[in-house]
């Protein structure tokens, strides 16, 4: 073998190294992004929201969710549960309708 083909193969092998550490990285961060991010039931049932007459808190907005698929709607998931973008912008909707509706 040559040098120049040593030499390639050793680039090779790190390019294919560092894109592998890279990958397990992101992974590995997402992942604990996910466990830290509180869990818990959210939005809360629909129980809980009927015996009280209005929800305890407001529906997750985007920038409180994980985004895993996108296109059209993009899908995110917030709180252990997956909603398309048209789903978390209605209950967004519903939600200061009846924030006005009770004023």
């Amino acid at each position: 073998m040559t040098k120049m083909e040593e030499q390639k193969m050793k680039t090779k092998w790190k390019s294919q190294f560092l894109r592998a550490s890279l990958a397990g990285g992101i992974i590995a961060a997402a992942l604990t992004g996910c466990s830290t991010s509180g869990g818990g039931s959210f939005p809360p049932s629909n129980a809980t929201a009927a015996a009280s007459g209005k929800p305890l808190a407001p529906p997750p907005d985007v920038n409180d969710c994980v985004l895993i698929s996108t296109g059209s709607p993009s899908k995110y998931v917030c709180y252990g549960k997956t909603y398309t973008t048209f789903e978390l912008a209605k209950l967004r909707a519903d939600y200061a309708a009846q924030q006005q509706s009770q004023k």
